[in-house]
């Protein structure tokens, strides 16, 4: 008989923030239209940061297909958002955030079985982190105003497909779950890695 898995509050959780990048933006995505979504993803990096646990910025290499972003500072996150030295940037070129990457390892490495994802886009590479994440005994959950997506039908879609976390939820696993990660891993250019792991 199989272990029972853990219950929300005991989960040892990382944050993952997927492609919160300004190419992305453009066409159907306007990061004006998104200030309450940045606003929730900062303040869920605040919370993780401030009790000591893994904020991981997944960063995508490589010209973007789904928007019609034409400046050249299409590679710096979405204005507005916040992040902090210690966080952990893993790069990736693919859609799911896992392939091609070392995210799998870091998240390991950091004591951690379950990912909280945020950013975007929900339907592609949001959902495909989300669905990768199994495959690596990795357990995923969706931050429940923290997605960004062409329609808000899509965030909809996936809060009703996916295990979800919302601020109380998240408040009472922070307060209840410790872990504890190595140093060198925050703000190390050990995780600051290319697609080959390298």
């Amino acid at each position: 008989m199989s272990e029972k898995p853990p219950e929300k509050k005991d989960r040892k959780l990382a944050l993952v923030l997927i492609d919160v990048q300004r190419k992305f933006t453009g066409g159907n995505i306007s990061e004006k239209n998104n200030t309450k979504a940045i606003e929730t993803i900062n303040n869920v990096a605040a919370m993780f940061r401030n009790n000591d646990r893994p904020v991981i910025f997944v960063y995508y290499d490589g010209p973007c297909h789904c928007s019609a972003y034409d400046k050249d500072d299409g590679d710096e996150y979405l204005h507005g958002i916040m992040s902090d030295p210690k966080d952990i940037i893993v790069h990736k070129d693919g859609m799911n955030s896992f392939l091609g990457s070392r995210l799998a390892d870091v998240i390991k490495e950091c004591g951690c079985d379950s990912i909280l994802l945020a950013g975007m886009v929900t339907q592609y590479c949001v959902l495909g982190t989300y669905y990768g994440a199994f495959d690596h005994s990795i357990s995923p959950h969706l931050l429940r105003g923290g997605t960004i997506s062409t329609l808000d039908k899509f965030n909809e879609a996936a809060c009703s497909l996916c295990s979800t976390f919302t601020l109380e939820e998240i408040e009472e696993n922070l307060r209840t779950t410790k872990i504890r990660w190595p140093a060198y891993i925050s703000g190390s250019e050990h995780q600051r890695c290319d697609v080959t792991g390298q």
